[in-house]
């Protein structure tokens, strides 16, 4: 079990530095796209395609990495008043049952579905950055694929949770507070 949270941190590691990197990227691109389009007016240099398509694209990955990340950290919006009447054991069950439910919705719509949209996405070329469609859907199955193995993981800390004898674990305050 420790080594499958190591995993988890490791994956978690993984999710940040990519999100903060595409960040980055995105915030560079879209800049430069807002001065060349200011200096167009003045000058003869006109924005170009490639860095709006790129940002897009980028901008599809974020989303999708942040989505599994948020996740995978149990950050997400949760209504939880219900679950937390239930007795330990109940608890856990319904973590669970929550956690199969979106393994197979995720396994079926993102990795499933998303792998055989990226396929055949492939065959098209984006006019201006001259590479497959299929690389903006590739991020359904490649996060798919994350999200289940965080719904393991958070399936495994409830167990382990329910364990120990524990009712619940405390909130931690997100990073937006």
């Amino acid at each position: 079990m420790k080594s499958l949270f190591a995993i988890k941190r490791a994956v978690d590691k993984v999710m940040e530095v990519a999100c903060i990197i595409i960040l980055a990227i995105m915030t560079v691109l879209v800049c430069y796209q807002a001065i060349t389009h200011t200096l167009s007016k003045f000058f003869s240099v006109q924005p170009t395609p490639i860095s709006e398509i790129t940002a897009q694209y980028l901008f599809v990955w974020m989303i999708m990495f942040g989505s599994a990340y948020v996740f995978g950290s149990r950050e997400h919006l949760t209504i939880d008043i219900l679950r937390d009447k239930f007795p330990p054991m109940a608890e856990m069950i319904v973590e669970i049952i929550m956690n199969i439910c979106l393994f197979v919705f995720t396994l079926g719509v993102c990795v499933y579905g998303g792998w055989f949209l990226t396929k055949a996405q492939m065959v098209q070329i984006d006019a201006a950055l001259k590479i497959p469609i299929g690389v903006i859907y590739a991020s359904m199955p490649v996060t798919g694929v994350i999200t289940i193995f965080y719904a393991v993981c958070n399936s495994v800390r409830a167990v382990d949770v329910y364990r120990k004898g524990a009712k619940k674990e405390p909130d931690a305050p997100s990073g937006t507070m």
